[in-house]
């Protein structure tokens, strides 16, 4: 049975009651506190990740592992999928991603099947490794599983992933902000569109 979010059952449930501070093992009550204390420990076990990147099958618990892995430190619901909202698609920033429950769950499961099935995109030239890579990025950034750390989780399964391919994915080629730009515009392009094509052409550009 797929756990989504332990003792939490609604999205009023995330915060600290009263606030709109995410409740956190760090007793952090403000916001801006609770930024600087996630940026700064999440920094830390992705560097970990970077250096000895967590076993496994490069399926849907692999995903959630690595997002647990990252945020263990600060949120109860670290590699939970989000508990809400069920009744719709949850919308953030005029973009759509997937309704929380089963249909979340049944999709995410489909796309690492779909995985597997295309090899983990092994033995590929490396322009269909790209086009081939886009799409499952897109398709699992619809799905968007978790509260928070979607993005970040992300990067290092792909990275990972990438990696076992036989390519190397460089995240540090997000330190150029008009680089990283482009990648979350192609990203919300391929959500919103089903076109994928410029995901690609931004991930030939971090990709070797």
């Amino acid at each position: 049975m797929t756990q989504r979010g332990g003792d939490i059952t609604s999205w009023d449930d995330y915060f600290i009651p009263g606030t709109t501070v995410l409740r956190n093992h760090l007793g952090i009550v403000d916001a801006h506190q609770l930024s600087r204390a996630e940026v700064s420990l999440t920094a830390l076990r992705l560097d970990e990740l970077n250096q000895a990147p967590l076993p496994g099958d490069f399926d849907y618990a692999h995903f959630k592992a690595i997002h647990r892995y990252i945020f263990q430190d600060i949120y109860e619901w670290a590699g939970h999928e989000r508990v809400a909202p069920t009744d719709r698609w949850m919308t953030k920033g005029g973009h759509a991603y997937y309704p929380a429950g089963d249909v979340l769950t049944e999709a995410a499961e489909r796309q690492f099947r779909r995985l597997r099935q295309k090899n983990l995109l092994r033995d590929l030239p490396f322009d269909q490794f790209v086009v081939e890579l886009a799409e499952i990025w897109g398709e699992i950034n619809v799905i968007h599983p978790f509260r928070e750390g979607n993005t970040r989780t992300q990067v290092v399964f792909f990275s990972h992933l990438t990696r076992n391919a036989g390519h190397e994915l460089q995240p540090a080629r997000f330190l150029d902000e008009s680089l990283r730009d482009a990648f979350i515009e192609a990203r919300f392009h391929s959500q919103d569109t089903g076109n994928n094509s410029r995901l690609a052409d931004v991930l030939r550009l971090i990709v070797r």
